[in-house]
């Protein structure tokens, strides 16, 4: 019997896949009700949800078993870190560098765990 979309994501990878992916999304909501549309901060805040938007993505494409998302996700998260801990001190850095880094590295250990299921990935 064949599948759709909800069914694949949920049965193709253990249960707390398909749960990280839905915080990924969930987080974007909360960060795009946060910021959007509040200009007391610079608007390069207003840039946070579209990237935890591209985290949620790949994410999603991982527990479809796509390899490329997979890539994507971690690379995502290489640059993020690499941004948070050397990138120079601007405004940028401030507004999307830590991402899903602070108050711990949850891309770094997302990642992590994606690299365990890489081999089952097509």
């Amino acid at each position: 019997m064949r599948q759709g979309f909800l069914g694949r994501y949920f049965s193709n990878l253990p249960i707390f896949f398909p749960l990280i992916g839905l915080f990924h999304i969930g987080l974007a909501v909360y960060e795009a009700w946060y910021w959007i549309g509040d200009d007391s901060v610079s608007r390069l805040y207003w840039l946070r949800p579209a990237v935890l938007l591209l985290y949620a993505l790949f994410w999603c494409g991982a527990c479809m078993l796509k390899k490329w998302a997979g890539i994507g996700y971690v690379v995502l998260s290489v640059i993020n870190v690499s941004f948070h801990l050397f990138g120079p001190d601007i405004m940028l850095k401030r507004a999307i560098g830590d991402l899903l880094f602070v108050p711990i590295p949850a891309n770094l250990l997302f990642a992590f765990l994606l690299l365990f299921y890489f081999k089952r990935m097509k």
